[in-house]
């Protein structure tokens, strides 16, 4: 009932899209800040506050309205006016566009092939939370990896710890969930073991790989990453996840080699992208890879 009064009522649907896209920019914000201080132990991400890295000079907030002040600032140190990267306000737009997408795929008109299709109004605002709460691990996971070639462990260890129990109270994110008489300790359950296959199928991985060629082939963030995963979407999502990143990684690291000729790449970024992929499109991903792709792949040979 609630969904079809916001739906039905344009300004009140422009206001919540206007609000969630604001709030993700601000999100997005934040993360710029913890993609540049976590992997610094000795920073907090809390004090002190931003400043320009070139004269140090702290930003006003006035300076420091996400996408806005850029844009007005054109992309310079209000003082010094030395050169602020673009990628800062790249990961605010990005983080809004996925709070916004998120928020229209999963609460406002889920199609009947998602996961979430079938829950209630306030279902529907926790599974909200948890895809934000992904999106913004995600971001940070990705641009850490890229920046430093680690995955802190305080992104994913907490969530870890917390999958279990967010499992407990809202087992609707393991619809393979665990056959017993209590769904509550089915989502327990599910999420534990989501947790063990997870980071027990990139690990057994990583020893094969060192085994073959000689050196680390999967870094222990990764293994945590995707225990992390598991734990909150289930073993069976955190397989496909595996195997979609590594068809990313694949296509990616292909082109990476022909135009830089380094043949080492970040799996962490390749394991973000497919995670927020398949919390999305899980039905439509097994479906395609369980009944359309043998049938393309027949009409290829034939």
């Amino acid at each position: 009932m609630y969904i079809d009064i916001i739906l039905s009522y344009k300004p009140l649907y422009l206001l919540v899209m206007i609000t969630c896209g604001i709030f993700g920019a601000m999100v997005g914000s934040f993360l710029n800040v913890c993609i540049y201080r976590l992997p610094k132990e000795h920073i907090s991400i809390v004090t002190p506050r931003s400043r320009c890295p070139h004269c140090g000079k702290g930003i006003s907030w006035y300076s420091n309205i996400p996408i806005v002040s850029w844009v007005c600032l054109g992309g310079a140190c209000e003082y010094c006016r030395y050169p602020i990267s673009f990628r800062y306000t790249f990961v605010e737009m990005l983080c809004s566009t996925l709070f916004l997408f998120f928020m229209q795929y999963l609460f406002l008109t889920p199609l009947g092939n998602s996961p979430f299709y079938d829950l209630s109004f306030h279902h529907r605002i926790f599974a909200l939370v948890i895809a934000y709460y992904f999106i913004g691990t995600m971001i940070a996971v990705t641009f850490i990896d890229i920046d430093y070639r680690i995955i802190p462990q305080v992104l994913t260890h907490p969530g870890i710890v917390l999958a279990p129990i967010v499992s407990f109270f809202f087992p609707y994110l393991h619809p393979q969930i665990v056959v017993v008489d209590n769904i509550h300790v089915g989502g327990l359950l599910s999420s534990i073991l989501g947790i063990l296959v997870g980071g027990g199928s990139l690990y057994v991985t990583g020893v094969f790989g060192k085994i073959i060629f000689g050196k680390e082939a999967m870094g222990f963030g990764d293994v945590m990453l995707m225990a992390f995963v598991g734990g909150f979407l289930g073993w069976d999502s955190a397989l496909l996840i595996f195997f979609s990143a590594c068809f990313i990684g694949t296509f990616f690291g292909i082109i990476n080699i022909m135009v830089t000729k380094d043949h080492y790449l970040p799996f962490g970024p390749y394991l973000a992208s497919a995670t927020l992929i398949v919390f999305l499109f899980k039905n439509n991903l097994i479906e395609f890879a369980l009944y359309e792709w043998p049938q393309l792949l027949r009409s290829w040979l034939m």
